[in-house]
């Protein structure tokens, strides 16, 4: 009895020493919550690449956002920030910041994906080489008056001594769906495109691409990302996440090749053909039609405002010091970086330890 009293008391103390210690548990790291974040772009177009490489790529699921991206009219995305239906906004400077007609405060600009205008001009048989001097005395079907590849080609059309609807007729009464059926049965000498319809115009012989207006405008902050100053002053945290995505995605854009970023691409344009998406990728990265980064600069901004102005656009200035907020894009530059190879942030700050670095 003495020997099986000491066998138990033997396993009775190995138990103990393998037992948890009261308040020694190892604690795992709390799961982070997941943010759902409204984004209404005005375009389904390759020209905002970087937005749909961010979400298929995960990019924004590793910063806890669960983004979804839905297409509206120009017109009515203002309004939807007004009302609370989206939370972000990527669209045309002209509807969102320097919309005369809007109510309510005016959204801030946070971060932007491309530099240049991402329209092109489009006719129907070569004719050799392009001028805008050319232009004279030609029509050209664009798109509605105040749309921000409608200014930039204004501004074009200015520097080359061509005053626009006295020298140069451009069209904006006709409906986006029907424009390229106007070109194609006989209407305007030229068509203004964004990517993948240019391409996909091409593809089928109704014309072709002569001159990129982003080139020949030159640089110019057009489009952006923005929201109402509450929302970013409430959810500052979600605005960095979704900036650090977005600065991420231009990144990657940089390190892949078109083919790469076409079938990264290709989730969010279900009825594209692949090789009108694959040419237009290649062709808005031999223009360097996209940013290096998030930040807005100062003059390309304040470039399109005065082209803005010139148009008759602009109702009230938009300084870029009341319009723009950089200190989340400038943040994203100063944190966030990629590595090829591993597809991961090298620095821990955008890895899971980066949530004790979150302000």
């Amino acid at each position: 009895m003495a020997g099986k009293a000491k066998t138990i008391a033997f396993l009775t103390l190995i138990f103990l020493m393998l037992a948890p210690v009261p308040g020694c548990r190892e604690k795992t790291a709390p799961a982070q919550q997941m943010h759902t974040v409204r984004v209404l772009e005005s375009a389904r177009s390759p020209y905002f690449l970087p937005l749909y490489l961010a979400l298929n790529l995960g990019f924004f699921k590793e910063q806890n956002l669960n983004v979804t991206i839905s297409t509206a009219s120009p017109e009515a995305i203002r309004t939807a920030l007004d009302d609370g239906r989206t939370d972000i906004a990527l669209c045309g400077l002209q509807k969102i910041i320097f919309n005369p007609n809007a109510k309510g405060p005016a959204p801030k600009v946070f971060a932007t994906m491309a530099c240049r205008d991402g329209s092109y001009l489009l006719e129907r048989e070569n004719k050799g080489e392009f001028n805008w001097e050319n232009l004279k005395n030609k029509t050209i079907i664009g798109g509605s008056q105040d749309d921000s590849s409608e200014i930039a080609l204004e501004s074009v059309l200015r520097r080359h001594g061509l005053r626009p609807y006295r020298e140069v007729t451009i069209y904006h009464n006709i409906p986006d769906t029907l424009r390229v059926g106007a070109f194609r049965a006989g209407t305007g000498h030229y068509l203004q495109l964004l990517e993948p319809e240019a391409a996909a115009a091409e593809a089928k012989g109704y014309g072709r691409v002569v001159e990129s207006v982003g080139t020949a405008a030159g640089d110019m902050v057009v489009t952006a990302y923005a929201a109402l100053p509450g929302y970013i002053e409430s959810n500052p945290e979600i605005i960095q996440g979704f900036t650090n995505a977005i600065y991420k995605a231009q990144l990657w854009l940089s390190r892949h090749s078109p083919d790469e970023a076409a079938e990264a691409a290709a989730p969010s344009f279900p009825n594209t053909d692949r090789q009108v998406l694959l040419k237009s990728l290649k062709r808005y990265q031999s223009l360097r039609i996209w940013a290096c980064s998030p930040v807005v600069p100062r003059e390309p901004y304040e470039r399109f405002h005065e082209a803005a102005k010139e148009a008759g656009e602009i109702a009230l200035p938009a300084p870029y010091e009341t319009a723009v907020v950089t200190d989340f894009a400038r943040k994203a530059v100063e944190t966030v970086t990629y590595d090829p190879e591993t597809g991961q942030d090298k620095n821990l700050k955008n890895n899971i330890f980066g949530i004790f670095n979150r302000k």
